[in-house]
């Protein structure tokens, strides 16, 4: 089996690709499979490591472009789409894959002018435009939940599987998380995370937050600010009496706190974590972003969240992955208009303080979990390529629901 993937420009489009990847080959041992992205984007540097073979083709984004910028952008778009019909007729692919990014625009396009069947994942509640585009002549469409079925046209065969999540994140125990970052047993930890390049206002909140947790008895902070405010975001710190420091370093014992500090040396500072897992299984509480990769591993542990949703995406879906999880009781919501210091310490110590609510948040998210994801992508994928009937359908819907 041959099989052509595309997604690109964030690790929202490209660590979903990576993983329907890894999935139909374990679902069909022996598949080829040839990535398709830009040569700027992160896709450009993820993907050969990862041992895929990489091919990059012309394409760029055209929301908030001027009438030039759309002009190049359109000009780029067909370029892009003949090199990727290029590519496909030299792989031949069984089926193409599109998880969304200005990329897989022109793949998506090019595999319907060669007629190779397509498949869409789309990772939030509020499709991205590509996607929409792509969908009203994809084989399928597989979505995250019931709730983005109203976006999409009503002929699109939808599947709801969910967002593919890394084994890492399921198998991670608690223990092993602990001990990766250099917590003791019994730490109740706060997992602080802005996305992979961070949130200065998220930051600044959470800096003006920390002191109240850490006074809290063995509350452990663990906060990936991200690299271009790791220093504003220490410097911040220190000026409020606080000294973190590094995973993995001090003695491990909770009562440990330096004079003056103020609980500081339970407090993990770090511009990138490159252990995610490991935070997410040993937290007791999450504060996030609300991209749908993040929110998806977050579901599949289970760990009660508070989301402050990134108002700079284009199409506010953030807010609207981060409201699912709000309506089902798995979160706590705070938009940035409303974020400060005591809100979010607020938020997080109510959560803190009370077993059952914590308890009645974890089943919540766990509701909306679906670890199983990756490996119903994948037989949706290899059953779409016709290569067999699609076996074992798990929590999907099935290959039409619709809510109503």
């Amino acid at each position: 089996m041959r099989l052509l993937v595309s997604g690109g420009g964030t690790g929202g489009h490209v660590y979903p690709a990576l993983a329907i990847a890894r999935a139909v080959v374990e679902e069909e041992p022996g598949t080829r499979v040839l990535y398709v992205g830009t040569a700027t984007g992160l896709e450009a540097s993820v993907v050969p490591r990862e041992g895929y073979a990489f091919e990059a083709i012309p394409s760029r984004g055209m929301l908030g472009r001027g009438p030039l910028g759309v002009l190049g952008s359109a000009l780029a778009a067909l370029r892009g789409t003949r090199a990727a019909l290029c590519l496909i007729r030299r792989f031949a692919p069984d089926v193409v894959v599109g998880t969304g990014g200005y990329v897989s625009g022109p793949v998506a396009l090019a595999a319907r002018l060669a007629g190779i069947p397509l498949v869409v994942q789309e990772q939030n509640v509020f499709p991205g435009v590509t996607n929409r585009l792509a969908s009203r002549w994809a084989a399928a469409v597989a979505v995250p939940h019931d709730e983005a079925a109203a976006h999409f046209p009503r002929r699109a065969r939808l599947v709801v599987t969910g967002n593919p999540v890394r084994r890492v994140v399921l198998e991670t125990t608690p223990e092993e998380g602990r001990r990766v970052l250099g917590l003791p047993e019994g730490a109740r930890v706060v997992y602080v995370v802005g996305g992979s390049q961070g949130a200065r206002v998220l930051n600044e909140a959470t800096a003006a937050a920390v002191g109240d947790w850490l006074a809290l008895p063995e509350v452990w902070v663990v906060f990936a600010c991200g690299r271009r405010y790791y220093e504003e975001t220490l410097e911040s710190l220190r000026r409020r009496g606080l000294s973190p420091r590094p995973a993995g370093g001090g003695d491990g014992d909770p009562g440990g706190d330096r004079e003056g500090d103020r609980g500081g040396d339970r407090l993990i500072l770090l511009p990138y974590l490159d252990r995610p897992d490991a935070a997410l299984a040993a937290a007791e509480v999450v504060v996030t972003r609300g991209g749908a990769t993040t929110l998806a591993e977050v579901a599949c542990r289970g760990v009660p969240a508070v989301i402050v949703p990134s108002p700079n995406v284009a199409h506010n879906e953030q807010e609207k992955n981060a409201r699912v999880f709000e309506r089902a009781g798995a979160a706590r919501v705070i938009l940035e208009t409303d974020l400060s210091g005591p809100v979010l310490a607020l938020a997080v110590k109510e959560i803190l303080a009370s077993p059952d609510l914590r308890e009645r948040m974890h089943r919540a998210s766990l509701g909306l979990g679906r670890p199983g994801a990756a490996g119903e992508l994948a037989r949706l994928v290899v059953e779409v390529a016709g290569r067999r009937p699609r076996r074992g359908r798990g929590r999907s819907r099935g290959p039409d629901r619709r809510p109503g």
